[in-house]
């Protein structure tokens, strides 16, 4: 993404002008910047609040040189290919459904995204970006094992947490459960409760959020072992055939 900027232009002639770095109204200024802000950090963050960016000539644009988010990379090619925004980073999607329902009330109001991996992405009052729930999602309350790549966030505190399967999982956290965590977890393999939203179709966690790092500890006593199973044999010694034992305790011949 480095040698490829992205770009955010914007065209708008509904002040009765056509907008410019030259012509601007403050309003419209304001909020293009900071829906830009939005989109590029997403939910994880994980673009720098400090990246420098420049305003260049054409619509109203501004371009993004050194945002090197796989998130970022993932939904631009989501959005690059279809209008279905249900598998897209929340803050994101949340922006570009801003951004249709300006172009739907100002029919000369026209957003391009392009640049990353040469991709144009278009919103305007002919295109139809929408959030599809056809995607059945459940709550649930989940045990995940996985190595913590960040931890903490000025702003929104998050957990990275790249799984068993090498996919990173973003959870959101509140800051006196991070403080309150005697042991630093970071680049370490932790178990932690989470409750998030699971994709019944796809398996997909999403919208994570940290309930407790949980102290797990496996390992086998060998002595304990011993003894149990020789509890089980001395409990069992009269017992010829168990298996029929137990089919004749159920009732039942299988």
């Amino acid at each position: 993404m480095d040698s490829h900027p992205i770009t955010f232009s914007l065209s708008d002639e509904s002040p009765g002008y056509a907008i410019s770095p030259a012509r601007v109204p403050l309003g419209t200024l304001t909020a293009f910047a900071s829906d830009v802000q939005e989109f590029l950090l997403g939910s994880e963050r994980s673009v720098s609040a400090e990246l420098e960016v420049a305003v260049v000539n054409g619509s109203l644009a501004i371009e993004a040189r050194n945002a090197d988010s796989p998130g970022l990379l993932h939904d631009l090619k989501r959005l690059a290919s279809g209008l279905d925004l249900t598998r897209i980073d929340p803050k994101r999607r949340s922006v570009i459904e801003r951004w249709q329902l300006t172009a739907r009330d100002a029919k000369s109001w026209k957003l391009e995204i392009s640049g990353a991996e040469r991709t144009t992405i278009v919103v305007s009052n002919v295109t139809d970006f929408h959030f599809a729930d056809h995607h059945q999602l459940v709550n649930v309350e989940r045990y995940i094992r996985g190595e913590v790549v960040k931890l903490g966030g000025a702003r929104e505190p998050t957990a990275r947490i790249r799984l068993a399967n090498g996919k990173m999982l973003t959870v959101h956290a509140e800051r006196e459960t991070i403080r309150a965590e005697t042991e630093n977890h970071l680049y370490r393999h932790v178990h932690v409760r989470i409750r998030a939203k699971l994709d019944i179709e796809t398996g997909e966690l999403s919208d994570a959020r940290l309930v407790e790092f949980v102290d797990y500890s496996p390992g086998f006593d060998e002595q304990a072992f011993e003894k149990l199973t020789s509890e089980g044999t001395e409990a069992w010694k009269d017992v010829d055939d168990p298996a029929e034992w137990v089919r004749n305790l159920r009732g039942t011949s299988e």
